[in-house]
């Protein structure tokens, strides 16, 4: 099971929080994309930007954050983080 954990920041405290899974048989990339549109729709908020930044980081630990400048509207928090929980790749 592929499965994320969004959180929206503000003042160094989570504000709101949401797990989103994945079982579709498509590659990694399209899945952290379809979670991605998936967090943003049920937040209401406009999708990210993804910046080769983001891609990295998230290849390498697991983990993105998106920042005001993120987004082309304006957001009421200080940061929306984006955590792997969970993928199937690490039970094999």
């Amino acid at each position: 099971m592929y499965r994320i954990w969004v959180k929206k920041i503000k003042n160094n405290k989570i504000i709101a929080s949401i797990n989103i899974k994945n079982n579709e048989n498509i590659d990694l990339t399209e899945k952290r994309n379809k979670c991605l549109a998936e967090a943003c729709q049920k937040f209401d908020l406009s999708v990210p930007i993804l910046l080769k930044k983001h891609e990295e980081d998230f290849s390498q630990f697991k983990y993105m954050v998106f920042y005001p400048d993120d987004f082309i509207d304006e957001i009421d928090f200080d940061k929306l983080e984006f955590e792997l929980i969970d993928d199937e790749t690490s039970k094999k």
